[in-house]
């Protein structure tokens, strides 16, 4: 556990480093409950971990790792509990609230294949509520990262009444010293957004009659839609992603 814990840590420090591709899948049942999931490809920084000399070959360099495995989030809380009680309150309740998340790691060394993805099941979409901030800080925390740094200067919402869907973008509220560290942040990511890609993959239980978002495409019988842009252009627009889907 502890070794896999480790791997996750490197992957989050080693994310910054190079373009990753981002996929956020979200299937909704008819009773307004589900599943969202947001995967993080970083098979194309395989090469540069293993010239940085990372975790992955620790003790044998010349063993190819393969790891296919789902760790609980409430295991590493566990884990990590005494530097965890050290935390401010609010950074505690951060990691409170994600602890049913589950992470689904993916290492093949030999194949180029290094996928991360963090799944969370809601039994109402109001529990979505900014999860995508939510598991970055999380993984700030846990990598020992200042937390007060805003992952993004927008808050997502999502909500569903079993005819339309809306995922709402707005403008966070923030002081002056959150805004300044936000800017520097997106200043030293530039590279890694320049080369990563976004993708939205959400499946409803009704067929869709209309989206207000342009350029969508669907799946045959229309309960799927897909959305793709890159990570660039939703940090420079993130109301981008702001729209609503009709269902028949």
């Amino acid at each position: 556990m502890k070794k896999i814990t480790n791997l996750i840590f490197v992957l989050i420090a080693t994310v910054s480093l190079t373009s990753c591709q981002f996929t956020e899948r979200l299937d909704i049942k008819e009773n307004g409950s589900g599943v969202y999931s947001l995967e993080m490809d970083m098979s194309a920084m395989m090469s540069a971990m293993k010239q940085m000399g990372d975790s992955l070959q620790a003790n044998d360099e010349k063993q190819e790792q393969v790891i296919d495995t789902i760790i609980l989030f409430k295991d590493i809380l566990k884990e990590k509990k005494d530097s965890i009680a050290k935390l401010s309150k609010e950074d505690q309740e951060t990691l409170k609230a994600i602890e049913d998340l589950k992470i689904h790691m993916m290492v093949d060394e030999k194949n180029g294949k290094m996928i991360s993805d963090f799944i969370f099941e809601f039994n109402s979409i109001n529990e979505l509520g900014n999860i995508q901030e939510r598991i970055s800080k999380a993984q700030s925390v846990k990598d020992g990262k200042d937390s007060k740094t805003p992952s993004t200067d927008m808050e997502v919402k999502y909500s569903y009444n079993g005819k339309k869907f809306t995922r709402k973008v707005t403008k966070k509220k923030m002081t002056a010293e959150e805004k300044e560290a936000y800017k520097k942040s997106m200043e030293q990511s530039a590279s890694f957004l320049d080369g990563s890609s976004y993708k939205l993959i959400y499946h409803f239980p009704k067929a869709i009659k209309s989206t207000t978002y342009q350029g969508a495409t669907f799946s045959d019988d229309r309960k799927t839609i897909y959305i793709q842009t890159d990570m660039k252009t939703i940090t420079e627009n993130p109301k981008l992603l702001d729209f609503e889907v009709i269902l028949k």
